[in-house]
């Protein structure tokens, strides 16, 4: 069994694979993003924003209080001050109370210490410092509880999403795929913790665009599903959701179509909230803009782009999907003005949220520049596509077919040009 938590597993990793890119956190599910410009090559794209300036840090949910109290001896107790706590805070300190009173390697202490290395996650700048308590958590799990064992494999698969969610995506197989296959040896292949395993691993899967094995997993794990739950629950719905990107992904637009319409009506029928019905109608309309249904799928996405919009927050790395997916239509439209002001929210918000070499801010940067190739604009269009193809060479590899395409469309502008 590869122990890929250990440094030296990391070494040989590194030595193997380009380095890995850094920063992005993960997002449930994204349906898929806007589809090919028609007749060429990458999702649509327009102009580049300024690199936007660090937001403000973001202020956490209070998740609990510290409370001081004065007790008499013979009066009631009555409470002097009030703090409330962050998640982080909250958690660092059960879990320094638990290794005060059970030591560190109970397994109340090492699941609030997972608990803790969980908070950290949930902050983009302090990514590094999870990953290095998650790491350093699965290595004395393994000691104590063995590998093979579900608390151990619950913080592996913690690592595994924040790799992913990081951008590490070579790491991020690596572990995805361990803790996959060790809890099918553990639990069985239908067990819910293993099709969930499954289902990340096909999501790490997608963003290295290797579409036929993401899809034969999403496959797999869906009919599992139904087999334990039936047609209608709610984890199937989200299955199948998935199992349709993942067909758009492959090129087979009709089959997503028509399982994106299946879906749709089931959860209609079952009174699902609309919020759970933004994603399928969203793939639905990426999926009909594929199919050169511009009209119809300008439609459905400005439908979900509204709802989306009634909740009344900002829009967040969750929305954006929907609005590339909208830029693709409007860009084959030939519409590139209104492309381009899409694209240029999507790009901003995934840099922010992400970093500069994030894979969904390096595709963001890529459908900028085809916008750009249509409205004329080659030269900075050429500029940000050399920038996404020195990034897809960390990110997939020298060899990988995107960046011997990328490197082609360069040529030819650049040959265009003069």
């Amino acid at each position: 069994m590869s122990r890929w938590w250990h440094p030296r597993s990391r070494a040989r990793a590194a030595a193997q694979q380009p380095p890995a890119p850094e920063p992005s956190p993960a997002v449930p599910e994204p349906p898929p993003e806007a589809p090919d410009r028609p007749g060429a090559g990458p999702d649509p794209a327009p102009p580049p924003p300024p690199p936007p300036p660090p937001p403000p840090p973001r202020a956490q949910p209070t998740a609990g209080h510290l409370v001081v109290t004065l007790q008499h001896e013979d009066g009631p107790e009555r409470e002097l001050a009030r703090q409330p706590l962050s998640p982080l805070e909250l958690a660092v300190l059960k879990a320094d109370g638990l290794r005060a009173r059970l030591g560190p390697e109970h397994p109340d202490t090492m699941a609030a210490l997972r608990d803790q290395a969980r908070a950290l996650a949930e902050l983009p700048d302090r990514h590094e410092e999870a990953r290095e308590r998650f790491t350093g958590l699965i290595r004395r799990q393994a000691a104590v509880l063995g590998y093979l064992h579900e608390e151990t494999l619950t913080t592996a698969a913690d690592l595994a999403q924040l790799l992913h969610a990081m951008g590490e995506l070579d790491r991020a197989e690596e572990a995805s795929r361990s803790v996959w296959t060790s809890r099918t040896d553990l639990l069985g292949r239908d067990h819910p913790a293993t099709l969930d395993s499954a289902a990340q691993l096909a999501a790490v899967l997608e963003d290295l665009r290797r579409a036929p094995e993401a899809l034969a997993l999403r496959r797999d794990v869906l009919e599992r599903r139904r087999r334990l739950h039936g047609p209608d629950h709610p984890d199937v719905h989200t299955d199948a959701n998935a199992h349709a990107a993942a067909l758009i992904k492959a090129d087979r637009w009709e089959e997503a179509e028509q399982e994106l319409r299946e879906l749709v009506g089931r959860m209609e029928r079952a009174v699902r909230p609309d919020a759970e019905l933004l994603a399928p109608r969203s793939n639905l309309g990426a999926a009909l803009c594929r199919l050169g249904r511009f009209e119809e799928a300008e439609h459905v996405l400005r439908t979900v782009i509204a709802t989306q919009d009634q909740a009344g927050s900002d829009v967040g790395d969750h929305a954006l999907p929907t609005r590339n997916n909208l830029a693709a239509v409007l860009h084959a439209l030939g519409r590139f003005a209104e492309a381009a002001q899409l694209l240029r929210e999507v790009l901003a918000v995934r840099t922010r949220t992400h970093g500069e070499h994030h894979p969904h801010t390096v595709h963001a940067r890529d459908n900028l520049a085809n916008v750009l190739i249509d409205a004329g604009e080659r030269q900075q269009a050429v500029d940000l596509l050399q920038r996404c193809r020195d990034d897809y060479r960390r990110l997939l590899g020298p060899d990988h077919p995107k960046v011997r395409s990328t490197g082609e469309l360069l040529t030819r502008l650049r040959a265009q040009s003069g």
